[in-house]
């Protein structure tokens, strides 16, 4: 067999602040494993107390486990002291022990980031699967929703609002409310879908929860049409400067498969809070991995926490496909 290679740690070990709005908090468990499968391709098992079972992404490894793989595939190994494993096609590797597994043989990326990483991974467990399935009520997408940004932390001070109309013609304001009441409104040209928050406008605070609607302006359109509220925050000048360091060293360092780089990048935003950026990099995964069947939980769980109910029931679709 084959001798695994190991890759430099991606993600430094940066304190990372907890999502503001999402159940992340309560995903959290003390009895993290010595190490999570992530990237499986091709046949991919683990034998664990003498039995075999099949590997899958996102697969939680104790000590003594052994992942294996056959001929034609690959898998990556995610240690809890931050250091990647790939195992390439007709290789093995055995789980020894936990914190310092490997250490002699490649950088460490700090054991925070292994916990970032399960956390955002704990969105594809069968409850959350389950709760899902009750948003399978036949809802009809509304007339005037806000899509973006939409219970979220955001990393600009001039965020781009993007929205979903049924009528392209019609008369509509954006307005963003803070606690001290309208913090700003505009009337949007006829058949936009979107609005960058103006350079001359007032500036958005950090740490202030905002929230924005539309609403039609023609007074013909009785009753009137008003969207959901949808929520956001900015993020803060040190963790942006944080969360930026810390993906440029995503970028800078030797990296396991481009889907893994993407999972770990959504954790990372999943950790901050910054929902849309969390779903756009779990979007990118799929991309490279289309079958995963866990992934595409992980995406229904984000847009159903963002409040997202047609996409997440679109999301959750394309998983029993995959089932």
């Amino acid at each position: 067999m084959q001798k695994h290679t190991v890759f430099i740690a991606v993600v430094t070990a940066t304190v990372l602040a907890a999502a503001a709005w999402t159940a992340a908090l309560a995903l959290q468990s003390s009895d993290a494993p010595a190490a999570v499968l992530l990237a499986c391709r091709g046949s991919v098992t683990v034998v664990r107390g003498g039995e075999m079972v099949k590997g899958t992404f996102g697969m939680a490894l104790a000590s003594g486990d052994e992942v294996r793989t056959g001929k034609d595939s690959q898998a990556e190994v995610h240690f809890d002291n931050g250091q990647w494993v790939q195992i390439g096609a007709n290789s093995s590797t055995q789980i020894h022990g936990t914190k310092g597994a490997l250490s002699s043989s490649g950088a460490s990326m700090g054991e925070k980031s292994f916990e970032v990483v399960q956390n955002f991974l704990k969105l594809k467990d069968s409850e959350g699967t389950s709760s899902l399935a009750r948003l399978r009520s036949g809802e009809k997408r509304a007339a005037l929703r806000a899509d973006s940004p939409m219970q979220t932390k955001v990393r600009e001070n001039r965020p781009t609002f993007h929205w979903s109309v049924s009528d392209p013609s019609m008369e509509l304001r954006l307005t963003i409310y803070s606690d001290k009441g309208i913090h700003w409104k505009r009337d949007v040209p006829k058949g936009t879908t979107s609005l960058e928050y103006p350079a001359d406008a007032a500036a958005l605070v950090p740490g202030v929860t905002y929230s924005w609607v539309l609403e039609t302006t023609d007074p013909l359109v009785f009753p009137p049409l008003r969207s959901e509220a949808a929520f956001f925050e900015i993020l803060s000048d040190e963790e942006r400067q944080s969360l930026d360091a810390t993906l440029a060293g995503v970028d800078a360092n030797a990296k396991p498969s481009d889907t893994t780089v993407h999972v770990v990048r959504a954790s990372l935003f999943f950790d901050h809070g910054l929902m849309d950026d969390a779903i756009a990099e779990t979007t990118k995964a799929l991309a490279g991995d289309p079958d995963n069947a866990e992934l595409h939980a992980i995406l229904a769980r984000l847009y159903a926490e963002t409040g997202r109910t047609q996409e997440a029931l679109d999301a959750y679709n394309r998983l029993l496909e995959q089932r």
